[in-house]
């Protein structure tokens, strides 16, 4: 199973692009997400970034409706080997007031091993932190999500 294809069969849509100019994989993710759900797709994240070359990421919950993930499944992802290597920004977009406090918890947990995760409200903003003015992804397909090969260019 791809990262593409995670929790594909619940109520969680993921859709994974990239900007090959700037070197950032974005996924955003819309629907419902709960804490098995939340588990299941950093797995398959931290499979798909081990199988490619490292690169910025931008994670956004702006099209969540529904966050039921607790405070442990918080703190099993903190405590979990970091997705994204050392060296390498990435910025979790929250603009839902209930989501960025857990999102704020995460980051306070994992300051030692993801001192580069930063937490904002927009997606202008993770541009910003970014350094990124004009953003260009395009579409990951399932395909490049499942082969271990450079993202897309």
């Amino acid at each position: 199973m791809s990262l593409l294809e995670c929790c594909s069969e619940e109520r969680l849509n993921v859709i994974v692009d990239f900007d090959a100019e700037n070197k950032i994989l974005r996924g955003t993710l819309e629907g419902s997400i709960t804490g098995a759900m939340l588990l299941d797709l950093y797995a398959k994240a931290a499979a798909y970034i081990e199988s490619h070359p490292p690169c910025r990421g931008i994670l956004d919950f702006s099209k969540v409706t529904d966050f039921e993930v607790s405070g442990d499944a918080i703190r099993a992802v903190a405590a979990a080997r970091p997705v994204v290597p050392a060296g390498y920004m990435r910025v979790l977009v929250i603009p839902q007031i209930y989501i960025y406090g857990l999102a704020r918890m995460f980051q306070i947990l994992g300051e030692k091993t993801r001192p580069e995760l930063q937490v904002v409200r927009t997606l202008e903003e993770a541009f910003r932190m970014l350094a990124v003015e004009l953003p260009d992804f395009r579409p990951v397909s399932e395909s490049q999500a499942g082969r271990e090969a450079e993202p897309p260019l």
